[in-house]
């Protein structure tokens, strides 16, 4: 069984040559608080049965309202108003005590599909897990074109930085089994 601590996030990091912004999200907009998520392992790979999140973009805040603004008309949130990310498999580290990993994830924005490794940092203690999935992408690979502003004064960098946090507490299916029992399906 996965909980799913609420100070997990999904945030956007971007800049422009004025400023920075960061659009933030938490988790609870997009995430089942408590799963039973099922893992196999081949090979290398770990396939995950809860392996999709849907995010709605409007769900975005932001302390800088233009970015947030442009952010969603950059996104087209009336037409798309979620962003899809399905995660295909995580590859496994060579050395199993090594904490990262690299999740091979399709990321959908207005539409376009593209597929992405994301590394992962992981630390563990004892049932709490932290993962920590960071990218940079280019904008343009989704046929999105950067916004200027102010007629050319303010110009959005095409590169974000996409990065999902997320702090749970991991049970073994033994054990969440037994937390179970008592419930009927």
């Amino acid at each position: 069984a996965v909980d799913v601590n609420k100070n997990s996030s999904l945030s956007i990091n971007g800049s422009s040559n004025i400023v920075n912004f960061t659009l933030t999200q938490s988790s609870e907009n997009f995430i089942q608080k408590n799963m039973i998520i099922t893992a196999s392992q081949n090979d290398k790979k770990l396939y995950l049965s809860e392996n999709r999140l849907i995010v709605p973009v409007k769900r975005f805040t932001s302390s800088n309202k233009m970015a947030l603004r442009d952010f969603y008309k950059l996104l087209k949130s009336d037409e798309y108003p979620t962003m899809d990310i399905q995660l295909n498999h995580i590859d496994l580290p060579e050395n199993p005590k090594l904490a990262t990993g690299v999740a091979v994830v399709d990321v959908t924005i207005t539409g376009v599909t593209k597929k992405y490794q994301f590394p992962i940092k992981t630390e563990k203690n004892g049932t709490r897990y932290i993962f920590d999935i960071e990218k940079h992408i280019n904008i343009r690979d989704f046929g999105l074109e950067p916004p200027v502003q102010m007629m050319g004064m303010l110009k959005v960098d095409e590169m974000i930085n996409i990065n999902l946090k997320m702090i749970c507490n991991i049970q073994p299916a033994e054990s969440a089994q037994l937390n179970l029992s008592g419930s009927s399906e």
